[in-house]
């Protein structure tokens, strides 16, 4: 009877330790890490100045042409006002030289002179609206406001951005996907993708680098076993955009190479 048992016990020890060799026979979903990247825009001015006023904070959504902030104008109106003044008192001259030229008083030149001082005065005039209105800044399209820069009385250099701008329609998630599994993916297929805190994203492909880049891996045996390049995919995402935040971790799954592990994570 006991060998009667060793033998019932040893088929069974065999039976599970052959579900168990299958199960782990059994090819992994592969799962690959990208990362969430989207449009974002420098909202700056080319004049620099003193920042009297910020009317958005980080977060908020603008629409394009809104009021970001303005820079202060006092020394431009002043200017203004005195080159106005000055435009005032060669109108009268102008005036009067155009009268004197026309009974023969004055020369063309005198006349030529002082036409060309006013239209002078014009254009510094216009030049001073031109750079009043640059002093406010606006959006220059729709978004999220992502990064506030400066904040109020702080000095603003050229080129220097108040905030920063980001597109929620322009958001994509880039991967670096391994040429063996490249036939699972084709320009326009739509994918979903996971994050770290499960929110789901719908993403459609819209770009397949046609060059790899320059990772290869290389296996460390070399029986049955190739090197294999990864290509730059860019997904756009089509939902929930408003979640997605730049530099979020993104996961995507495909399904299992036949016989090659090698480009798996």
């Amino acid at each position: 009877m006991k060998v009667k048992y060793l033998i019932i016990g040893m088929v069974l020890a065999i039976i599970l330790a052959s579900c168990k060799f299958g199960a782990d026979m059994k090819p992994k979903t592969p799962v690959f890490q990208g990362y969430i990247e989207s449009s974002q825009v420098n909202v700056t001015t080319r004049i620099p100045g003193r920042l009297v006023k910020i009317f958005v904070d980080e977060g908020n959504f603008v629409s394009k042409g809104d009021t970001v902030a303005v820079l202060d104008t006092r020394e431009i109106r002043a200017n203004r006002e005195a080159l106005v003044a000055k435009l005032k008192n060669i109108e009268v001259n102008k005036s009067r030289v155009e009268h004197l030229y026309k009974v023969g008083a004055v020369p063309q030149q005198k006349l030529d002179e002082i036409t060309t001082g006013y239209d002078m005065l014009l254009a510094k005039i216009k030049a001073l609206d031109i750079r009043t209105n640059d002093m406010t800044i606006l959006a220059p399209m729709d978004g999220i406001i992502n990064v506030k820069v400066l904040e109020e009385n702080q000095m603003m250099p050229p080129g220097m951005p108040v905030v920063i701008e980001t597109d929620p329609k322009g958001t994509w998630a880039r991967f670096s996907i391994p040429e063996t599994y490249l036939d699972q993916i084709n320009l326009g297929d739509e994918f979903n993708l996971r994050t770290n805190t499960d929110i789901e994203f719908r993403a459609k492909v819209f770009q397949i680098l046609p060059i790899a880049d320059f990772a290869t891996h290389t296996p460390t045996t070399l029986r049955d076993e190739r090197d294999v390049r990864g290509f730059d995919v860019k997904m756009l995402i089509t939902t929930n955009q408003l979640k997605c935040k730049p530099g979020m971790s993104t996961y995507l799954y495909l399904n299992p190479v036949k016989n090659n592990d090698t480009g798996s994570k």
